[in-house]
């Protein structure tokens, strides 16, 4: 019997649909991702994520920077060399530690820049989100947080090593 005169089984249209479905969604949200801009202000999309991870915490190690932006570790050097010589962020060993251990900071001009891109992505985002009405805003966002949340730890090691 061949595929005409074989019907999918319903577990075969659900894969089929499932795969549709991620498919559509995935792309859906690659369009915003590009409709938003690779650029916010004085700050890259990488630089804006790299500089907000500096926001959240006094003195990162280098090696758990990297290892949260999904970046190699030529790539995080690369990216701090960029933002070191921007001025929004410092690299500095503890002398009372360990010195093979270098720890990033945040400095006042990265945090300006980074307000001043938060504001560009914030806008950018309100404009595209402002078509919805507020109930399918609230179900995206339920919706997102709910991904983010559920996501498997090896997905967000896959991040791309953008310098």
């Amino acid at each position: 019997m061949d595929e005409a005169t074989h019907p999918p089984q319903a577990n075969e249209m659900d894969d089929d649909t499932n795969g549709r479905d991620i498919v559509a969604i995935a792309l859906a949200l690659d369009d915003w991702y590009t409709l938003l801009g690779r650029q916010f202000g004085p700050l890259s999309r990488p630089q804006r994520r790299t500089l907000r991870l500096l926001d959240l915490e006094r003195g990162v190690r280098v090696g758990d920077l990297g290892e949260e932006l999904g970046l190699t570790t030529a790539g995080t050097t690369r990216m701090l060399d960029k933002l070191e010589a921007l001025g929004y962020a410092t690299r500095t060993r503890d002398q009372a530690s360990d010195q093979r251990q270098v720890y990033v900071t945040l400095t006042s001009s990265g945090k300006e820049a980074l307000d001043s891109a938060e504001a560009i992505f914030l806008a950018r985002a309100e404009s595209t989100l402002n078509t919805l009405d507020e109930t399918e805003r609230a179900t995206l966002a339920h919706l997102l947080r709910s991904l983010n949340r559920r996501a498997p730890a090896q997905t967000r090691e896959h991040t791309t090593d953008q310098a």
